[in-house]
């Protein structure tokens, strides 16, 4: 038996970088080890399939792509990753999810780089291209019905291809390192699919989803409950309401809806607006049995005497009879229900909404007249579950799914304990056990959850997180999907899983009635004022010179890498004729065909560095000048002596893709260089910090024990302008404690919108840091402009530009007459609060 191969820095490399909440995270981990175990351990040789059986809304999509990165990353890494999808609604989501543009894109995370293929581009020789390159990961997209039949909309898969040399099916099957996701499994598990795999011979199979079939409980490598999920926050809570009394008319059961509805909306905006986010606007889900019901409903909705016409316009149906172009058009509304202009408020579906549609908005369930053990099912909640802001938000009545059930809330209270014994209530997942022989081995760990998917009548959520989001797997700390966590003191009190409509009702109206009650703060008189400097900025034409580039770093990385990829390339070639004085005919091998070529005889590296000073000079807004072609020069001339003493016949051989790279490598240098093409005029004119806040959080009189909320306003402050101040996270509220506790520190402040504007972009794009702070040192004043940042996000391009462009307001401001003190940026990290130890001097010290 061999060795447990698992490299835990890289999975902690990727986990950090695309934030993997902590399930997310252990279930990539639990496969690993698994297929290591498989493989490696056990000396297995046919693929090994698994499932990840995880909650709905907890991020399934991240796993994907922490298995994909952790494996394309590895030492022996994969570059073939097949996703399969059960209908094009959750192919076309995938393939959005993977590529840059698209509003839920992971693409900016993936080191990867993965290309992506699809049933549209599967037959191009840039596919083609892609695929004979073991260097280039791939990513293909397709629906479970085009692999696994022939005929349908499995022909063109199976059909040879000129452009492949064989049949897309038969290229798959031919890869060594193909791994297959196959989203939604249980949708499509049966003889099928097994026959594919079979065909396909995948070195791994994994299947995602929140509902496995129960004949395949043997293949879990990975399980998260839903009731976990809800103990962790990592979903919202759900809340049964039913009505004590008898009435089951139709317009009493959707105006309970939507007076519902309406107070989650108030709150919504409020939050919105209060933390400068887009607007959400919060959507009701109604369940019809039949298209006739569907009908009533949004006839009943549509009508100017329901709630005085509150509605009209603004329910969407969707049901499978549709004509054509309204199902269509319907589809398109359902998909843009998240957007802040989207007119939808109410949806009416009849058996349309499963799989697929994973919108973050709904707030309210209503089953019209099903048994509430029909919509009580994950499936069905789960079009509700996923959180719109990410995590909780403290506001108890956003972090909660109202279902409206057809039954009294007497037969709830009855049938919550039944309702809950078809949840799976326990998770799974794999640890390594060191034996006494010193063998590292594979064995499952099961956690039982802590709470119930319906919890118990007024009870309060638990302080206590499950064990996955708990100690045992992240060291105690939930984290969201963001990376940060949440701590338990913030966590809000809940009515609990099932009450009764009026009650529900009275709370959410008080709740929302509150949203309205804003607390005015105004600076403090006893306080010294804050002077900003404020600085004109005028845009200036952009202007691209090679001279900007200081940096040939990556064009040396360029040169060598083109010199490995040519070589391997080179590697695969047989020269199989003679030259006739100018060309060498020669026949590139591969595992499939042969296709013949022609390359030129090797050229002077004289003519060949002036080929690549063309093509440096003829990028976009680079002026043709002497001092332009000095840099040029300079440019090519590292990549050429970073290629070594095979450039000329690399670069004879493949001269047009090295120009084309160069061209892109020296774009995307000069990109850095332009994003802020303005000037400050000569005059600083000095402005008063004296804006009155306003704020509707709850007020805490101190703030010196370090706990964080971001729904409280914290008082207790010796030196802030202001009486109170709150933050978007608790390194920000770490950073204002040492602030406050400084003897050099005269005056601080939390900045808020338009308080310290700082362009960054020539487009005119500004930003604010987050605290601006006064202090004097040997009677000298410094103001410093303080941002927080997480730690992944410090070395990012936008980060970068934005520190550079306060740094260039700070030496502006320092430049010119008018101003009381010496300006200076600072930026700081996680690890540099955590090594400070509350100490601002020690900040100072450690940040950019």
């Amino acid at each position: 038996m061999g060795e447990l191969q698992f490299q835990a820095d890289l999975l902690n490399e990727v986990a950090h970088r695309l934030d993997l909440r902590a399930p997310n995270r252990e279930a990539v981990r639990s496969v690993l080890l698994r297929t290591s175990d498989h493989y490696d351990v056990q000396e297995n040789t046919e693929p090994y399939e698994c499932i990840v059986d995880s909650a709905t809304g907890v991020g399934k999509t991240f796993v994907m792509a922490g298995l994909m990165e952790y494996l394309a990353g590895a030492e022996a890494p994969a570059r073939n990753f097949l996703l399969l999808a059960p209908g094009r609604t959750i192919r076309d989501k995938s393939i959005a999810n993977f590529s840059a543009g698209t509003r839920k894109s992971l693409r900016h995370m993936l080191r990867s780089n993965p290309v992506v293929v699809t049933a549209e581009n599967f037959d191009s020789q840039a596919t083609r291209i892609a695929m004979d390159d073991p260097s280039v990961t791939k990513l293909y997209i397709f629906t479970v019905q085009a692999l696994t039949s022939a005929t349908g909309e499995g022909r063109a898969t199976h059909e040879a291809l000129e452009t492949l040399g064989d049949s897309f099916f038969n290229r798959l099957a031919k890869l060594d390192d193909l791994v297959i996701l196959a989203d939604e499994h249980h949708c499509y598990r049966g003889k099928a699919f097994s026959r594919t795999i079979q065909q396909l011979r995948p070195e791994l199979v994994v299947g995602l989803t929140a509902t496995p079939a129960r004949s395949d409980e043997s293949m879990v490598a990975f399980r998260y409950p839903l009731a976990a999920a809800i103990a962790d926050q990592l979903v919202k809570t759900p809340v049964m309401v039913g009505r004590r009394d008898d009435r089951t008319d139709i317009e009493t059961k959707l105006l309970d809806g939507v007076n519902l509805l309406r107070y989650k909306a108030q709150h919504a905006d409020a939050y919105c607006d209060e933390h400068g986010l887009a607007k959400v606007n919060p959507v009701m889900l109604v369940i019809a049995g039949s298209i006739e019901e569907a009908k009533e409903f949004q006839e009943v909705l549509d009508s100017a005497s329901f709630d005085g016409g509150s509605w009209v316009g603004k329910t969407l149906l969707v049901h499978s009879k549709l004509p054509s172009e309204e199902k269509e058009q319907a589809l398109a509304d359902l998909a843009a229900v998240e957007d802040p202009d989207s007119p939808v408020r109410i949806i009416i579906s009849v058996g349309m909404l499963k799989e697929g549609w994973d919108v973050k908005n709904v707030y309210v369930i209503a089953s019209m007249r099903a048994s509430v053990s029909e919509v009580m099912t994950e499936q069905t909640l789960g079009r509700g579950m996923r959180l719109p802001f990410g995590r909780y938000t403290g506001v108890e009545i956003l972090d909660t799914l109202e279902v409206l059930a057809h039954e009294k809330y007497s037969e709830l209270l009855a049938k919550r304990k039944v309702l809950n014994e078809a949840f799976i209530n326990y998770g799974i997942y794999a640890e390594i056990r060191q034996l006494q022989d010193g063998r590292s081995v594979v064995r499952d760990k099961a956690f039982e959850a802590e709470t119930d998917v319906i919890a118990a009548p007024s009870a309060l959520a638990s302080d206590e997180t499950s064990r996955v989001g708990g100690s045992d797997l992240d060291g105690g700390q939930p984290a969201s999907e963001s990376g940060s966590s949440l701590e338990a003191d913030s966590r809000p009190a809940f009515i609990g899983g099932v009450v009764d409509i009026d009650t529900r009702t009275q709370v959410a109206a008080e709740s929302a009635r509150k949203t309205t009650a804003k607390i005015a703060y105004a600076p403090l008189p006893e306080r010294e004022s804050i002077i900003i400097p404020l600085l004109e900025a005028v845009p200036q034409p952009v202007v691209v010179s090679l001279n900007q580039i200081h940096d040939y770093t990556p064009f040396e990385q360029l040169g060598r890498a083109l010199t490995n990829d040519i070589s391997d390339e080179l590697r695969r070639t047989k020269i199989t004729a003679t030259h006739d004085g100018r060309k060498v005919e020669v026949t590139t091998e591969t595992a499939n065909d042969t296709i013949a070529s022609a390359l030129p005889l090797e050229m002077p590296l004289e003519t060949l560095h002036h080929q690549l000073m063309r093509r440096a000079m003829a990028v976009k807004g680079v002026a043709n000048r002497p001092n332009e072609l000095g840099a040029a020069k300079r440019i090519v001339d590292s990549l050429i002596d970073a290629m070594g003493d095979k450039a000329a016949a690399h670069l004879s051989a493949f001269g047009e893709r090295c120009g084309q790279r160069l061209a892109a490598k020296i774009t995307e240098a000069l990109k850095d260089t332009t994003q802020a093409q303005f000037t400050y005029s000569d005059e600083a004119k000095p402005v008063f910090l004296d804006k009155t806040r306003e704020a509707n959080k709850r007020q805490v009189d101190g703030h010196a024990d370090g706990s964080f909320d971001k729904a409280v306003a914290f008082g207790g402050w010796s030196k802030n302008l202001y009486s109170h101040a709150w933050f978007d996270s608790a390194p920000e509220f770490s950073v204002a404690n040492a602030i406050d506790d400084d003897p050099d520190v005269i005056v601080w402040a939390r900045l808020h919108v338009n308080d310290v504007p700082i362009k960054w972009t020539s487009e005119g794009r500004e930003y604010n840091p987050d605290l601006v702070v006064i202090e004097e040192i040997d009677g000298k004043r410094v103001g410093w402009l303080v941002e927080i940042k997480a730690d992944k996000d410090l070395n990012s391009a936008e980060v970068l530009a934005k520190r550079n462009a306060a740094k260039r307001w700070a030496n502006t401001a320092n430049s010119l007459e008018g101003t009381d003190a010496t300006w200076r940026y600072l930026l700081i990290g996680e690890q540099d609060i955590e090594d400070a130890q509350g100490l601002w001097s020690q900040l100072k010290e450690f940040g950019q």
